[in-house]
């Protein structure tokens, strides 16, 4: 079985505070099933830690709740997933309270990540 693949226009479809919001886009075409449009594979972009980098600690109220605390941190809920990356989370829905969380100030964040 023969599998082409070829890049299509950039349909973005993903709000400016999504992480896929470059994704590249490609057309696959697989003989005799038919033709995919599908994304790239996510890029992480540059988040390493730096002297500027910004602590908090997690809430009561925001326990599990990583949106809560991207809300009071950069007064957007959409950009919880950028503490979780850069603290290493993989459950989202299992932040203790007092958990202290490292985030990047928000300015970095705009120039690696929204733009």
């Amino acid at each position: 079985m023969i599998v082409s693949s070829v890049a299509v226009e950039n349909r973005d479809p993903y709000p400016p505070t999504s992480r896929y919001k470059s994704s590249k886009y490609y057309q696959r075409t697989i003989p005799g099933i038919g033709r995919f449009i599908e994304s790239e594979s996510w890029t992480p972009p540059d988040l390493k830690p730096e002297v500027t980098d910004l602590f908090t600690k997690v809430q009561p109220g925001e326990e599990g709740r990583l949106d809560l605390v991207a809300l009071r941190v950069y007064n957007l809920s959409a950009l919880w997933w950028v503490i979780a990356y850069v603290n290493n989370i993989i459950d989202p829905f299992n932040v203790a309270v007092d958990t202290v969380l490292r985030y990047p100030p928000f300015d970095k964040v705009a120039t690696r990540v929204l733009t």
